[in-house]
């Protein structure tokens, strides 16, 4: 009997998350906001773990290695709530009273002293242990520090061996899940980057990685720690008024508003910082301290001007970067935070030196517990072991018929009608009649980007649906564009593709659209530049939702839905049944999809 080899990863940071792997496969990955309904949230990932484990049977004593991303880590952001309580007024008393004091003025500053008022001893495994374990802090460097904290807590809920516990350098898990998740390995070298605001002694880096003749080749181009994007578009998001580490999206959206002719100056202001010189990111006049610096300078400046300067900046500088990593074409595959920023993907996808540019599902520091399952896999074993890619981003919570049942014996059917027949049929018309319609169905997709297994989703070409569900269920900034998703047949009919077409399956590319694609899907691209994020369905990768989607085509001739993800603003995805129908009565959806049953509000 074939012993299973199961690598459990773990990112214990800004949007905690635990994957599984099982003899090279990733067979689930899910973050700890879906089971907690904090945003965000940045806890040890007790419950995401707990799940995995029992969804797919595993003992914790089978457990053959747990790879936790990051060798620098610290307990004061998590045991401070920073990403998922702290608001705008938080994070500008952190720049006043922290950073300032720390940069500006050198003083010694304990941050957990700062904001002690904001600390939550109460989360697993408890007060008792974290008060105990703060106290060692002076006796270590800070990575030590880190990794003893960290084992500790791994140890106590798992009750693995401490030596079975690895600590994955930051950037290798951006590079080794941008990479091995590519079901378009072949043989052909990749140039693999990693692009973000910090990580583990450096911040940028792109290698070569190949697979030969069964063996796996990789050699490192550059690093270091000196980009500017990622930290620079955190700060200005805060001086605009938004939520850093979260509404970066919202900032990237404001951008095509403003004009060359409004922004040039501010550009220049940007241009004036940071050069490159020999493939490396280097500083012309580096701020002491960013947040002060471009907020002093940028003050009187408008919020759309200054948004477009900032998106400008970022396309040029990250082109100017790639276009110097070889002199030959290339292929990309793209992680790190920085890789969540769909027009700039945009932009790489149109470099002549790129032939191919491949960015996987949700990119930023969320995948990472992926990422370490695959160095930590290809690593462990003697001989290289290629691991399988993604099959596609339906890792999460699955919806079970029981429980559907289980909650439709309760609800009032006075209120609400029930389908189970025909249903794809009935919420096709249902949504080219003008109505809003959710869809709760099989595996959570993992990430940041719906891609239809908990979506609400409307008719792309009705402007007038498109208010009714910003106004009443997602309340998002009005300027913010939607998403669509598209059948694959119909994607070249809307969309000037730049890259291969099943790169456009996890909604991280963004295209241009032709101008069938403008007029069908004017309620799912960009107002003002007419771009789509898109998320291209391949057929018979998810068959319950093609249905749907071929269903509402045959009615209205568009093969095409409005997509957004299935939460209300400032909390996160859904992920049960439970939640998906509370949201469902209590806003104007006329109908929702639990895997095989339609519910209609009577």
């Amino acid at each position: 009997m074939r012993k299973d080899n199961i690598i459990l990863g773990i990112n214990w940071e800004q949007n905690s998350t635990a994957a599984l792997m099982i003899n090279g496969k990733i067979v689930g990955c899910c973050s700890e906001e879906r089971f907690s309904n904090y945003k965000n949230d940045e806890r040890y990932p007790l419950n995401a773990i707990n799940f995995l484990l029992k969804e797919h049977s595993i003992n914790k004593k089978n457990i053959n290695k747990v790879s936790v991303i990051s060798k620098n880590w610290s307990p004061d952001y998590m045991l401070t709530r920073r990403y998922s309580t702290f608001a705008v007024h938080d994070y500008k008393k952190e720049q006043d009273l922290y950073w300032y004091k720390k940069i500006i003025l050198k003083k010694h500053l304990n941050f957990l002293k700062v904001f002690r008022k904001k600390i939550d001893f109460n989360q697993y495994p408890g007060k008792k242990f974290w008060k105990k374990n703060l106290n060692i802090k002076n006796n270590f460097n800070s990575q030590d520090y880190g990794k003893i904290l960290r084992a500790k807590v791994i140890k106590k809920h798992l009750e693995v061996d401490y030596k079975l516990i690895d600590f994955i350098d930051h950037s290798s898990g951006h590079l080794y899940y941008a990479f091995f998740s590519n079901k378009n390995l072949r043989s052909k070298e990749k140039m693999v980057i990693s692009l973000e605001a910090f990580g583990d002694n450096n911040n940028y880096r792109a290698a070569k990685f190949q697979i030969k003749s069964r063996n796996f080749h990789k050699k490192n181009i550059v690093e270091g720690k000196d980009f500017i994007i990622g930290r620079l578009y955190r700060s200005i998001t805060l001086i605009l008024g938004f939520k850093p580490n979260e509404h970066e999206y919202k900032i990237m959206g404001l951008a095509p508003y403003g004009q060359i002719k409004y922004f040039k100056h501010i550009l220049d202001k940007f241009k004036n910082v940071q050069l490159i010189k020999n493939k490396k990111f280097h500083y012309k006049n580096k701020p002491e301290d960013q947040y002060f610096f471009f907020k002093n300078i940028l003050d009187g400046n408008r919020f759309d001007n200054i948004s477009a300067a900032l998106q400008k900046y970022t396309e040029d500088l990250i082109s100017s970067w790639v276009n110097k990593l070889s002199n030959k074409k290339f292929e990309i595959c793209l992680a790190g935070g920085v890789g969540m920023n769909v027009k700039n993907n945009l932009i790489l996808s149109k470099l002549k030196k790129v032939k191919n540019i491949y960015i996987p599902p949700s990119p930023d520091d969320s995948s990472q517990a992926m990422g370490a399952c695959y160095y930590t896999f290809v690593h462990s074993n003697k001989k290289f072991i290629q691991p399988l890619p993604l099959k596609d981003a339906y890792l999460g919570y699955e919806i079970k018929n029981e429980n559907i049942q289980s909650m439709l014996n309760k609800i009032d059917k006075s209120k609400y009608k029930v389908h189970s027949k025909n249903i794809h049929k009935k919420a096709a018309n249902i949504l080219f009649k003008g109505n809003i319609v959710g869809r709760c169905a099989g595996k959570a997709e993992f990430g940041a980007r719906a891609l239809g297994n908990r979506s609400i989703l409307c008719d792309p070409s009705n402007l007038l649906v498109k208010e009714k569900l910003n106004n009443t269920v997602k309340n998002r900034d009005f300027w913010m564009p939607f998403a669509a998703t598209i059948h694959s047949d119909y994607a070249k009919k809307y969309l000037n593709l730049t890259t291969q077409v099943e790169n456009y399956e996890y909604m991280t590319l963004c295209s241009e659209t032709t101008l069938l694609g403008r007029k069908k899907l004017k309620a799912a691209i960009h107002p003002n530049d007419k771009t789509c994020r898109p998320q291209i369905l391949q057929k018979n990768t998810n068959k319950q939702y093609e249905k749907l989607l071929i269903e509402f085509g045959k009615i209205s001739g568009i093969y095409a839905l409005l997509n957004t993800s299935f939460n209300q603003h400032g909390y996160p995805i859904v992920n049960n049944e439970k939640t998906a129908f509370k949201i469902f009565s209590n806003t104007p959806m006329k109908a929702l999809i639990l895997n095989d049953v339609l519910i209609e509000k009577k």
